[in-house]
C-alpha cells in the first residue's frame, strides 16, 4: 500500500469518526472578535423555543497567547421576550498556576468549555436570547477593561437533554 493510499484511508477514517461522534441534540454558535472583546460588545445568541425542554448551557471561550490574564469574569443573562429572566456573574480559570492554558487546541488558540447552567429548563417564549459580556477589571480599578486582547471568540452550546 503506497503512502497516498494510506493518507487517503486515514483521512476518511478520521472524518467518519468525527461525524459519528457529533450529537444532534447540541446547537453551538460562536461570535468572533477581530481585535479583542470590547467592554460594550455583547455576544447575543438566539435560543430557539424548545417548549420547556431541559438543557445544559455551555460557554466556549477561545483565547490566544495575547490574553494577559489567567481567568475571565463574565456576566451571562437569559432574556425572554426582552425581559430579564436570569443573570449570573461568572468567573472561570483559563490557565493553571504556572501560566499554562487549560483549554484544548494544538495551535496558539485554545478553547475552554465552561459550564454555565446544568439541567436548565428553557422557558416558554417567542424570543429567547442568551447574552454574554466580559466583566474583567484590573485590580483596584472600578471600570472594566475597555478591550480584552487575546479573546478571539465566545460561543454558546445548548445541549438538550432527553429525560424519559
Amino acid at each position: 500500500m503506497n503512502l497516498n493510499n494510506k493518507i487517503f484511508r486515514s483521512f476518511y477514517f478520521f472524518t467518519f469518526i468525527l461525524f459519528s461522534c457529533s450529537d444532534s441534540n447540541t446547537i453551538t454558535e460562536y461570535k468572533n472578535f477581530n481585535y479583542g472583546w470590547g467592554a460594550s460588545d455583547k455576544a447575543k445568541f438566539i435560543i430557539s423555543p424548545f417548549s420547556e425542554k431541559t438543557a445544559n448551557l455551555i460557554i466556549h471561550i477561545r483565547n490566544n497567547n495575547s490574553y494577559a490574564f489567567s481567568n475571565i469574569f463574565l456576566i451571562a443573562s437569559i432574556e425572554v421576550e426582552g425581559k430579564l429572566f436570569s443573570r449570573d456573574t461568572l468567573e472561570y480559570e483559563l490557565a493553571d498556576s504556572k501560566g499554562n492554558w487549560l483549554g484544548d487546541g494544538f495551535t496558539e488558540v485554545k478553547e475552554s468549555r465552561l459550564w454555565w447552567k446544568e439541567d436548565f429548563i428553557i422557558p416558554k417564549g417567542e424570543k429567547i436570547n442568551a447574552v454574554i459580556e466580559q466583566a474583567v477589571r484590573s485590580n483596584g480599578i472600578e471600570n472594566g477593561i475597555e478591550n480584552l486582547e487575546g479573546i478571539v471568540a465566545v460561543g454558546l452550546s445548548i445541549e438538550t437533554i432527553n429525560k424519559n
